[in-house]
């Protein structure tokens, strides 16, 4: 008999609030940090004319965990966005859409170095 039932995943929010437009996200980065994981740079505005929000995590995401530990909404998305020229490297990103709110992280070794969208539901 299991004496830890399963925890029912984290349903995240559509979006923040005014005051904190990424709080939804929060939990996001709180269990990434918990699994091990470090932020590089926290949240911080990278195009002031939109207002787009962005945290850097310095290892690639725990893409299981996310699937298994949290429900995200429609407008939540993880992609790998791949090398450009210019010294930008291949990255993931988990981002809101539709409130411009997005995390970083590094490509996981052996993942293709190729634009793609990844399915966060488990299948």
């Amino acid at each position: 008999m299991n004496d830890h039932p399963a925890q029912q995943p984290v349903r995240i929010e559509d979006s923040g609030t005014e005051d904190n437009p990424h709080a939804h996200l929060d939990a996001v980065v709180a269990a990434e940090v918990g699994w091990g994981n470090q932020v590089v740079r926290d949240w911080h505005i990278t195009d002031p004319h939109f207002g787009y929000w962005d945290l850097t995590l310095a290892r690639p995401f725990h893409v299981d965990r996310l699937r298994t530990d949290f429900r995200f909404p429609g407008t939540i998305g993880l992609s790998v966005v791949a090398s450009r020229p210019g010294g930008q490297r291949a990255s993931m990103s988990l981002g809101d859409t539709r409130n411009l709110v997005g995390i970083t992280a590094p490509l996981p070794a052996g993942w293709p170095d190729a634009d793609a969208d990844i399915a966060l539901a488990s299948s």
